[in-house]
């Protein structure tokens, strides 16, 4: 439009600075609007206003910036205190806060699945894991395996929470699953599928609890096999 006035560079607001700590932050944002497959080095330069070239000076490709992204993700998980119990109590309330916090970012989890994360944050939450194991009595080898079940564990419950509480395709909520697997589970023919039959009433139930169960099951199985040495 003729005679308005062109932006003084002087007075416009200053683009903030590019940082790693910019960029991951900007990918984690990524995540929660619409998820992990929507995250690449061009996109998340647009949301910076830069150039996906800059993006490279500070991560060397996606797979390292998902990574970090998910040990963002992890960051402000509390590591339990004395006063929370004895050492498999902290255990359990460890990774519920995990799996909690996790289960906030969509399907951010999932990366854990296929990559090996060692960030500073989770790096911190293994740490802690490893030091409960042997507060329990668990042998060194068992408690190196105890917490690779551990993370697949948190990485499996956090994407089931996750699916829960998605907001762009509403998903089905708990009472329409239920209602659903029902429904299919009472329609198997008996002959076929007595004993899903039989148990269909169970197949369906639980919620919170059984999540806490599934947990349980997985310590009382490490207790078991940890005392000694895996073979």
């Amino acid at each position: 439009m003729p005679g308005s006035p062109r932006p003084n560079p002087r007075t416009s607001p200053a683009k903030a600075p590019l940082s790693l700590d910019a960029i991951v932050a900007a990918s984690l944002d990524l995540v929660d609007e619409l998820g992990c497959a929507a995250v690449s080095m061009r996109r998340v330069a647009q949301v910076l206003d830069t150039g996906s070239a800059s993006l490279y000076v500070y991560v060397h490709d996606r797979r390292e910036l998902m990574l970090l992204t998910h040990d963002l993700a992890v960051a402000a998980v509390e590591l339990p205190a004395e006063a929370d119990g004895d050492w498999r109590a902290r255990l359990e309330l460890l990774v519920e806060r995990t799996v909690a916090a996790l289960a906030t970012h969509r399907d951010l989890a999932a990366v854990a699945f296929t990559e090996a994360p060692t960030g500073p944050h989770i790096l911190r939450l293994v740490e802690e894991m490893l030091r409960l194991l042997r507060v329990g009595g668990i042998q060194d080898a068992a408690c190196a395996w105890a917490v690779d079940l551990l993370g697949q564990y948190i990485a499996s419950a956090a994407l089931e929470a996750a699916a829960r509480t998605a907001t762009d395709e509403p998903a089905e909520s708990l009472a329409d699953t239920t209602a659903r697997l029902d429904a299919v589970y009472q329609a198997l023919p008996a002959d076929d599928y007595p004993t899903i039959r039989e148990l269909a009433p169970l197949l369906t139930v639980g919620g919170s609890a059984r999540e806490t169960w599934k947990l349980r099951v997985i310590l009382d199985g490490i207790l078991a096999r940890g005392a000694n040495e895996v073979t």
